[in-house]
C-alpha cells in the first residue's frame, strides 16, 4: 500500500509539471510568457525567458515599426510602447559610443515591474533605399535637416562624414566633425537615417 501511495504521488507531480507551461511565472510577478512580431517570422525571434532576453533578427526594411505581440500572466500589461504601439528602438540607430546599448520592455501589474532585454540583430549593411525626396536649407535657423529612407538601420550605424556631389558638375563637398557621429534617428520615423547639418558645421 506504501508502495502503491508512493508511486500515485509521484505520478500526480509528473503530470503537474507536464501541465505547467515552460515560460508560467509561479510567483504572482508581471511576466511575458509568449512574444512575437507583426510581420517577422517565429523562426526569427527568440525568447529566453530564464534570463529575461528577447532576440529578434530584423528585416532589412521594418515595415511599421517593430510592434510586438505579447502573451501575458494575468494582471498584467506591457509599458513604455510608443504611440503606434512599437518598440522604441533609437538606441539600435542613433549615434551611441557606449558598447552598451539596449532595448527594455517592461510589463508590470499593480504591484510591481519586470524588464526584458531585447537584442536586435541586423540582416545586412546600412544601405540607402530610392529616393525623389527634397532636401531644404533653413535661412532662419541655419539648419538642413536631412531624412533619408535605409536598409538596416537598427545595427547603430556610426557615420562621421558626408559627401555632397553636385550631379551635373561633378563638384564635391565635404563634411567632417572632427570624427563626431552626424547622424541621429527619430522612434517613429522608421528606416529613416537622420542627419541635422548646422551652418557653420
Amino acid at each position: 500500500m506504501r508502495m502503491t501511495l508512493a508511486t500515485w504521488l509521484i505520478s500526480l507531480g509528473l503530470v503537474q509539471q507536464a501541465c505547467q507551461k515552460p515560460n508560467e511565472v509561479a510567483d504572482g510577478r508581471p511576466a511575458i510568457k509568449a512574444i512575437s512580431f507583426v510581420g517577422i517570422p517565429d523562426s526569427d525571434v527568440r525568447f529566453d525567458a530564464p534570463n529575461a532576453k528577447i532576440m529578434v533578427r530584423l528585416p532589412a526594411i521594418l515595415k511599421g515599426g517593430l510592434q510586438p505581440i505579447l502573451e501575458l500572466t494575468d494582471g498584467t500589461s506591457v509599458v513604455g510602447l510608443l504611440a503606434d504601439n512599437t518598440i522604441d528602438l533609437t538606441p539600435y540607430c542613433h549615434c551611441y559610443y557606449s558598447s552598451d546599448r539596449e532595448v527594455i520592455i517592461r510589463v508590470a501589474n499593480k504591484v510591481t515591474t519586470s524588464v526584458y532585454k531585447l537584442i536586435v540583430i541586423a540582416s545586412g549593411p546600412l544601405k540607402a533605399q530610392d529616393s525623389n525626396a527634397q532636401l531644404t536649407f533653413s535661412r532662419e535657423t541655419k539648419l538642413l535637416k536631412m531624412s533619408f529612407p535605409v536598409e538596416n538601420l537598427y545595427g547603430n550605424p556610426v557615420i562621421t562624414d558626408l559627401t555632397f556631389t553636385n550631379v551635373e558638375t561633378g563638384l564635391a563637398g565635404h563634411i567632417n566633425a572632427d570624427a563626431i557621429c552626424l547622424n541621429s534617428c527619430e522612434g517613429m520615423a522608421h528606416n529613416q537615417l537622420i542627419f541635422t547639418i548646422s551652418s557653420p558645421i
